[in-house]
């Protein structure tokens, strides 16, 4: 299996009422938790394969003072709410760092029962200031991986319908995914400015959730 489509990111000023959209629409929505030391916190609405990450500043105090937590306090500060970034789960996270040149991190953060939840990265600062990248993800224990979480939603969603990335240079967003994209759900256009975008498969068509400045 390659690397696959996993995750996107849309910021949110406040959680609250963040999920009261999302169950508007149809979705159910599951508490994601902190990142500890990062002053954020999140939602996670699970597809089985893929999910969306409804992302805060809870503790802006904390964030500042966290070099995890500072980019996504730039990120809200310079685009403000809406689609901010997007992960491909790598099937050898190693070689996807020696590739790119960037070390493997190790993060967490903890849900609401307590269960930690852990993974490792690569690129996730680098894809905050140049958001046309990916970052790129693998988690350590698969039960405990977002995407999985088994909740049943009611406008019927089973997933990404696709993602649309504006990129300054096509060939240097291939080449950073390593010459391939999964086409079948994320489009990568060449332009610069204006939103983009991440619509959800339903059984009555597609709802667009994000719109941003990717």
């Amino acid at each position: 299996m390659g690397d696959l489509l996993v995750q996107a990111i849309v910021l949110v000023e406040d959680l609250g009422t963040a999920r009261a959209a999302m169950l508007a629409l149809g979705f159910a929505v599951a508490d994601g938790g902190r990142h500890p030391g990062r002053g954020t916190a999140n939602l996670i609405v699970p597809f089985g394969h893929q999910y969306l990450e409804l992302l805060a500043v809870v503790d802006e105090g904390e964030a500042r003072a966290s070099p995890q937590g500072r980019p996504v306090v730039a990120a809200l500060s310079e685009g403000g709410p809406g689609l901010a970034r997007w992960s491909v789960e790598a099937s050898d996270i190693e070689a996807t760092g020696r590739r790119l040149g960037y070390g493997v991190e190790r993060r967490q953060r903890v849900r609401p029962d307590g269960v930690a939840v852990t993974w490792r990265s690569v690129a996730v600062d680098e894809a905050w200031a140049q958001p046309w990248r990916c970052a790129y993800m693998a988690w350590d224990d698969p039960s405990t991986h977002p995407a999985r979480r088994t909740l049943a939603h009611p406008n019927g969603a089973t997933g990404f319908a696709d993602l649309t990335v504006n990129v300054p240079d096509r060939g240097a967003a291939l080449a950073w995914m390593g010459g391939a994209a999964p086409e079948d759900v994320l489009l990568l256009t060449a332009a610069v400015g204006g939103p983009s975008l991440l619509a959800v498969t339903t059984p009555s068509g597609r709802i667009v959730l994000g719109a941003g400045p990717i």
